[in-house]
């Protein structure tokens, strides 16, 4: 099945990130698998080389969520560290999200005598 996910854009805002100074994490791990088609499992993904993107000031990263593998990097120590994430949906397949959501709440309730 196709997500509704289709492109995610994350801007960093850290203009005192500086990794000569103490490094303390943070940032974005991309998997370099095909961006073809999404990877198998999570698993063949971490095996993939990676790409690390640090969190410096005025840095964007856009990229296809459901394709590319990724992960955000722990941030480490007590400095507080910035970033805007924007996710991109498809619109058909987000005005299909709800009512699908709503029939499979039925269908467990039809076929539950519990109430919740």
């Amino acid at each position: 099945t196709v997500g509704i996910l289709r492109v995610t854009l994350v801007y960093y805002i850290n203009p005192h990130w500086d990794p000569d100074s103490g490094y303390n994490g943070g940032g974005l791990d991309v998997f370099l698998t095909d961006p073809n088609s999404a990877p198998p499992s999570a698993s063949t993904a971490r095996k993939a080389p990676k790409l690390r993107i640090a969190p410096h000031a005025d840095t964007l990263a856009i990229f296809l969520a459901e394709r590319m593998a990724h992960q955000v990097v722990e941030t480490v120590g007590k400095e507080r560290m910035y970033c805007l994430t924007m996710w991109c949906f498809d619109q058909f397949a987000l005005s299909n999200f709800v009512p699908q959501v709503s029939q499979k709440q039925r269908d467990m309730q039809a076929g539950s005598d519990d109430e919740y």
